[in-house]
Protein backbone atom coordinates (compact mmCIF):
# COMPACT_ATOMS: atom_id res chain seq x y z
CA UNK A 1 0.00 0.00 0.00
CA UNK A 2 1.61 3.18 -0.95
CA UNK A 3 1.03 6.21 1.14
CA UNK A 4 0.71 6.64 4.55
CA UNK A 5 -2.33 4.91 6.43
CA UNK A 6 -2.96 8.09 8.40
CA UNK A 7 -2.90 9.99 4.83
CA UNK A 8 -5.42 7.29 3.28
CA UNK A 9 -7.79 7.58 6.02
CA UNK A 10 -7.60 11.55 5.74
CA UNK A 11 -7.81 11.61 2.30
CA UNK A 12 -11.19 9.63 2.70
CA UNK A 13 -12.55 11.46 5.18
CA UNK A 14 -11.96 14.99 3.43
CA UNK A 15 -13.70 12.91 0.32
CA UNK A 16 -16.46 12.67 2.25
CA UNK A 17 -17.07 15.66 4.34
CA UNK A 18 -17.53 17.80 0.74
CA UNK A 19 -19.94 15.14 0.10
CA UNK A 20 -21.55 16.27 3.27
CA UNK A 21 -21.53 12.47 4.79
CA UNK A 22 -21.48 12.06 8.54
CA UNK A 23 -18.91 10.58 11.04
CA UNK A 24 -20.15 6.68 10.70
CA UNK A 25 -20.18 7.13 7.04
CA UNK A 26 -16.64 9.28 7.09
CA UNK A 27 -15.66 6.12 9.11
CA UNK A 28 -17.12 3.87 6.38
CA UNK A 29 -15.66 5.34 3.62
CA UNK A 30 -12.62 5.17 4.84
CA UNK A 31 -12.73 1.34 5.37
CA UNK A 32 -13.53 0.98 1.78
CA UNK A 33 -10.59 2.69 0.39
CA UNK A 34 -8.57 1.28 3.05
CA UNK A 35 -9.66 -2.20 1.35
CA UNK A 36 -9.69 -1.05 -2.20
CA UNK A 37 -6.00 0.15 -2.17
CA UNK A 38 -4.60 -3.53 -0.41
CA UNK A 39 -6.67 -6.30 -1.13
CA UNK A 40 -5.57 -8.49 1.64
CA UNK A 41 -6.97 -6.33 4.39
CA UNK A 42 -10.09 -7.94 5.97
CA UNK A 43 -12.85 -6.23 6.82
CA UNK A 44 -12.13 -6.34 10.11
CA UNK A 45 -8.08 -5.21 9.62
CA UNK A 46 -9.94 -2.26 7.94
CA UNK A 47 -12.24 -1.20 10.55
CA UNK A 48 -9.53 -1.62 13.66
CA UNK A 49 -7.23 0.82 11.39
CA UNK A 50 -9.74 3.29 11.19
CA UNK A 51 -10.38 3.07 14.29
CA UNK A 52 -7.18 3.49 15.56
CA UNK A 53 -6.42 6.71 13.03
CA UNK A 54 -9.46 8.35 13.14
CA UNK A 55 -8.70 11.16 14.98
CA UNK A 56 -5.45 11.86 14.11
CA UNK A 57 -6.58 11.76 10.14
CA UNK A 58 -9.60 13.66 10.64
CA UNK A 59 -7.62 16.41 12.84
CA UNK A 60 -4.74 16.18 9.62
CA UNK A 61 -7.12 16.76 7.06
CA UNK A 62 -8.96 19.65 8.91
CA UNK A 63 -5.71 21.70 9.50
Amino acid sequence: MNGSLIEIIGGAIAAARRLGLDCAEERDAARAVLMARDSSLTPGVARILVDQLYSQAAQDCAA
